[in-house]
């Protein structure tokens, strides 16, 4: 399971913001075969999508609390991203990204969450 839209009840969303933030800043990345919290990406080509989503939420509006860039090292690293203020119709929010890129995004009620939540062509994993 990949969390890319999590959705949050705005009575803990700005609390929820800032703990997600910084355990993003905090998240050990590297090889797979040691002890990290993210590996690499597959390949070149994935790379380059998941830059242009990040890229791609930024012009869209969204805003880029942390991450965002390809870490300085061999390999296809991207530094764990977390984006909020995403709106439903946004890039972001309506594609699978497939690389360490978080939409926080709030919600009111429960009708409202489910309504958003299944609003999308893909299959959905979902938690509580």
């Amino acid at each position: 399971m990949a969390g890319t839209r999590v959705f949050v009840q705005e009575g803990i969303y700005d609390k929820f913001v800032e703990r997600a933030v910084e355990m993003a800043r905090n998240k050990k990345v590297g090889d797979p075969f040691e002890e990290v919290e993210n590996g690499p990406l597959i390949s070149q080509v994935q790379l380059d999508k998941v830059l242009n989503y990040i890229e791609t939420g930024k012009k869209e509006g969204a805003k880029l609390m942390c991450g965002g860039n390809r870490l300085d090292r061999p390999g296809f690293f991207v530094e764990t991203t977390i984006f909020t203020e995403v709106e439903d119709h946004m890039t972001i929010a309506k594609e699978e990204i497939f690389g360490p890129v978080m939409s926080i995004m709030k919600f009111k009620d429960i009708d409202e969450v489910i309504r958003r939540a299944n609003d999308t062509k893909y299959g959905l994993v979902s938690g509580v």
